[in-house]
């Protein structure tokens, strides 16, 4: 395996043997590259198997990203890599055996919102609540409590821990004849106390009642299932012969004794983490953890990645000192340790020599230096002001640098705001990265306005809401003569809609708009008592002309259709989550999501955005880097923040984690502002101004003065920049030329490209890009259909009933005589599974019968065939060979499915079979073969195997249609499909009308359709 690009400290860490490693990455080192070729270089050198690896880090980003980037460095046929987060990891684990501590199979996940949510639902059943339900708010302490139980299980502090705790402060005061004031603050404390165990207690029985965990569950009942069920901890154990822990400095009290437990007793266990860049322990973090590292294991080699390749070294040394201020409590400043780790190892038998100071001071690996400079300005506007005419005054030094090359870093999103508005002001383009924000996005408030209208046709405030939508366009003189007539009139907006006296002072093109939004209304008001919301909303977005409105391949288009679709993708949660997904049901939950404060995550790709500054907040830049770095209202009390403590702390004797000694809030405002100015490559600019608003000028922050940027004595002979103003005349044009239709087509399309391709993205564009580009690009939601509902229940009922069946044939019981009956489940088993699956959407009721039926006469053919016939399907990994998802890349490109099945059909051959539940056919042309070839692509490619049969089952009839692959078939198949990906890529989306639009999903607002005769 090829590590000549890495650095001696890098070698020295990917190669390293057996036992425990703790790899010190400061920022800009290559952590990732480091973990990625160690995994890899287990593989390949050491022929540890992919299976025996356990990698784990904190977001499913990073997940995917370190599992590309190993199968990047490892040849084709390698799969099954156990990288994930600590929470898909532990659901994996509680999925296939949770069920021995009593856990539904079936459960669900809820976020912090979603647990808010069912308490509140269910609010009486804390009726006990005194302290922590008052009178005038009684749900005013549901957040707190809730953070409060997740802060317990980051701890590994169950409801039975709190009770007892709580027990052992009962005290007697019945002898007593007047109780001293210190008694009674003791029964009052032990009141407190019994209220909150016991409402921890009343939570977690909540959640398991309705099936359901929070993502602190997640490890908790992982730990309780290995210590109720050792037999399963040794099989973990035996299994991961190697586990990589990413982010190390981030990862809380119980996830640390997760992976303790899982190491033991070979302790071959990777820690990768940086506590300077420990930020999170709002989360549960535990910075306390890379300092345990060495406790817990003092045998263990320490490597330190210094190399820098990200930062000048003026911004380094700068960041350098700046932390030293958060001495000792610091790994590289463990003076006070070293004594207390000697006597462990000692006692270990550990060589002394092991225990050793370490140097974090990074070294750039640039030769030139960055751009460093403290901006201070009179006011908060001037400090937005200067900073944009900064932004342009670097892009006249620095030709190359784009916008995109610029971040905007805050402490809060209050401050975030500001500079977006203010950019959008000033014409400069501009990208608020924030995690948090759907349900505030103005199109998804009309959105919900608009379901608000369908269960209230009075509600007069979502009418005129939705009467300002962007497919409507009332002048904003018509919108007052309707509000106005209503108001007159004294009648709700819907009433005089239609009345002549109103409809005669508006313009024929408004009348047919108002005339239009009525019948729609009705018409959706008429689903929504019979279909689910996600069928209500497909027929909102249809029927009211989003489609034409937002057609345009702009930007902003783009960036609209992506929010409708993320928007669609809640409501799809909603509805797999949740057995009424009826309109009310659903808007109900969204309100109670919004009370909770709840304001809808958003997610968004930093690498495919358009060219534009980037403005976050530094939480939300961790792992980032950008050119030119703005950290921004620098001042006491806004950086660093005031501490703001726990409503309800957790008693001191239920705490596991030792803190630091000194003022843990403002060492970790000091880690957090360190995670900020290392994430610049050429220029960094901290920037404050002395007056906000507030009744107070403001003082400079103290990490100014701490990063010896600015000193006390010179403050009051400080110069104040006035900043220039507004660059309208460059910001009118957003910075740059106007692009013609053309360029923006191709560039705006290619934005938004999906970053994975399919057998049915391929079909799609093959039929027609302007399809394709409507389903895979814009993604605007397609109203469904029948056959599809049923397809995907057969498909769904075949896997769950096979997957038992053949595990069956796999196992001969024993018997008195010997060998017994090969045990297969009944017909009736695999009706109950067809029951269990039936996916009852898009259907009426004439159409859901006729499916039902059609459904059952398939599944008896299939299961006499399955009966007499007995195939032998393969087993992978003790696991039969159904569902096998795959990703080919190609050239850099992600290409995915997943295989119905594969059969042994001879000792080094199998057969792929492909289900189907259209029409037999007894002929197939090039096209049509697509499929299976592609299929036998990957089973070659990714599991190593000869597929020397590819079939077709037809379902309906239980037909089947086969063909052999000829050899050459593979290299054809995927210069194919390498063909077809560079086709989309360099695409404009033209229509290709012709005899399949009678069947395409949007057909109804295509212009370019052919009609079916």
């Amino acid at each position: 395996m090829d590590l000549s690009k890495l650095n001696k400290e890098q070698k020295e860490a990917v190669t390293f043997g057996e036992g425990p490693l703790l790899i010190v990455a400061g920022a800009g080192t290559g952590k990732t590259t480091v973990l990625t070729h160690r995994i890899a270089y287990l593989i390949a050198e050491k022929d540890i198997k992919p299976e025996e690896i356990l990698a784990v880090t904190f977001t499913e980003k990073a997940a995917k990203e370190m599992e590309d980037r190993v199968e990047a460095l490892l040849p084709f046929g390698y799969y099954d890599l156990w990288v994930s987060t600590f929470h898909s990891f532990c659901d994996r684990i509680l999925k296939n055996h949770g069920i021995s501590i009593g856990l539904p199979t079936n459960y669900k996940l809820v976020d912090s919102t979603g647990s808010w949510v069912l308490v509140r639902k269910n609010f009486d059943k804390f009726n006990f609540l005194k302290e922590y339900r008052p009178l005038g708010n009684p749900t005013k302490f549901i957040h707190a409590l809730i953070s409060h139980f997740n802060h317990c299980k980051n701890e590994g502090i169950y409801p039975k821990d709190y009770l007892e705790h709580a027990d052992s402060l009962k005290f007697n005061l019945d002898d007593i004849p007047v109780a001293s004031k210190d008694d009674l603050s003791k029964q009052k404390e032990y009141e407190r106390i019994k209220e909150i165990a016991q409402a921890y207690h009343t939570y977690q029985k909540l959640l398991l009642d309705n099936s359901v965990l929070d993502f602190g569950d997640l490890i908790n009942y992982t730990l309780k299932l290995f210590e109720k069920r050792p037999d399963i901890l040794e099989k973990m154990r035996n299994q991961f012969k190697y586990i990589m822990v990413d982010e190390f400095q981030d990862t809380n009290w119980v996830q640390y004794e997760l992976i303790k437990k899982l190491a033991e007793p070979r302790n071959n266990i990777t820690v990768v983490g940086d506590d300077d860049q420990s930020i999170f322990s709002f989360q549960g973090s535990s910075f306390n953890n890379v300092l345990r590292f060495k406790k817990d294991y003092p045998e263990s080699e320490e490597i330190v990645l210094t190399n820098n390749y990200r930062s000048p070294q003026n911004i380094l040394d700068l960041s350098h000192f700046f932390i030293q201020n958060n001495n000792p409590n610091r790994l590289e400043f463990r003076l006070n340790e070293v004594e207390e780790l000697k006597k462990q190892a000692e006692e270990k038998g550990v060589d002394l020599s092991k225990i050793k100071k370490i140097d974090k001071k990074l070294k750039s690996q640039k030769k030139k230096d960055g751009m460093v400079g403290v901006l201070a300005y009179e006011t908060g506007d001037d400090e937005i002001r200067g900073i944009i005419s900064k932004i342009w005054e670097i892009k006249e030094i620095d030709k190359k640098a784009k916008f995109s090359d610029f971040a905007i870093l805050t402490r809060t999103n209050e401050t975030a705001n500001n500079f977006s508005r203010a950019l959008e002001r000033a014409g400069i383009p501009y990208q608020f990265l924030s995690s948090k924000g759907l349900y505030t996005n103005p199109l998804i408030l009309d959105f919900i306005s608009y379901f608000n209208l369908l269960m209230n046709f009075y509600d007069s405030a979502s009418f005129y809401r939705v009467l300002r939508m962007h497919p409507f366009d009332f002048s904003v003189e018509e919108l007052a003569k309707i509000t106005y007539f209503a108001e007159e009139k004294g009648l709700p907006i819907s009433e005089v809609l239609n009345q002549v006296q109103l409809l005669t002072t508006l313009s024929k093109e408004s009348r047919e708009k108002v005339e239009n939004l009525v019948k729609n209304i009705k018409k959706h008001f008429q689903i929504s008592k019979e279909k689910n919301i996600g069928e209500v909303f497909v027929s909102m977005i249809n029927d009211l002309g989003f489609i034409d409105h937002f057609s345009k391949n702009n930007e902003e288009d783009f960036k609209i259709w992506d929010i409708i679709d993320q928007f669609y993708h809640r409501i799809r949660e909603f509805e797999d989550s949740h057995f009424d997904a009826k309109l009310i049901s659903f808007v109900e939950h969204i309100r109670m999501e919004m009370e909770a404060g709840e304001e809808g995550s958003l997610n968004f790709d930093l690498e495919d955005s358009f060219d534009s500054v980037k403005i976050m907040t530094i939480h939300s830049a961790k792992g980032l880097e950008f050119d030119y770095v703005f950290l921004v209202n620098l001042v006491h009390r806004k950086f660093p923040t005031d501490e703001k403590r726990e409503p309800i702390e957790i008693p001191n004797e239920l705490i596991k984690e030792v803190l630091p000694s000194g003022d843990f809030h403002l060492q970790e405002e000091r880690r957090l502002f360190y995670v900020g100015l290392t994430r610049a490559r050429k220029g960094l600019f901290l920037a404050w101004a002395l007056d906000y608003g507030g009744k107070t000028l403001k003082k400079p922050s103290r990490f100014l003065i701490e990063s010896n940027l600015i000193h006390e004595e010179a403050l009051n002979k400080q110069k104040f920049s006035r900043s220039s103003s507004f660059c309208f005349s460059r910001g009118n044009n957003n910075g740059f030329k106007k692009e013609s239709k053309e360029t923006e087509n191709i560039n705006g399309i290619k934005k938004y490209l999906p970053d994975h391709f399919s057998f049915s993205q391929i079909a799609s564009f093959n039929n027609c890009p302007l399809q394709y580009k409507f389903s895979h690009l814009l993604k605007i939601p397609a109203k469904g259909r029948p056959n599809f509902s049923f397809g995907k229940t057969i498909h769904n009922t075949l896997y769950h009933f096979t997957k038992i069946a053949a595990k069956g044939l796999k196992t001969e019981q024993e018997t008195l005589f010997g060998k017994g009956k090969i045990s297969i489940p009944s017909f009736n088993d695999l009706i109950d599974v067809y029951k269990k699956e039936w996916i009852d959407e898009w259907y009426d009721e004439t159409l859901r019968k006729e499916y039902f039926d059609k459904g059952k006469e398939c599944l008896k053919l299939f299961y006499d065939n399955f009966v007499e016939k007995k195939p032998d399907i393969l087993m992978i990994n003790n696991e039969p060979a159904l569902e096998k998802v795959f990703e080919l890349k190609l050239n850099g490109d992600a290409f995915v499915g997943a295989i119905d099945r594969i059969d042994k059909i001879e000792k080094n051959e199998v057969e792929i079979i492909d289900y189907k539940t259209g029409v037999a056919k007894t002929s197939l042309g090039t096209d049509e073969k697509l499929q299976l070839l592609i299929y036998q692509l990957a089973a070659k490619k990714i599991f190593n195997l000869n597929a020397t049969k590819l079939t077709y089952y037809y379902l309906d009839d239980g037909s089947t249609y086969s063909f052999s692959p000829k050899a050459e078939e593979i290299e054809k198949t995927e210069e194919k499909i390498r063909e077809v990906i560079k086709r989309i890529k360099r695409s404009n989306f033209k229509p290709a009308p012709g005899w399949h639009c009678q069947y395409c999903d949007y057909r109804n607002i295509c212009p370019h359709r052919k009609s079916g005769n």
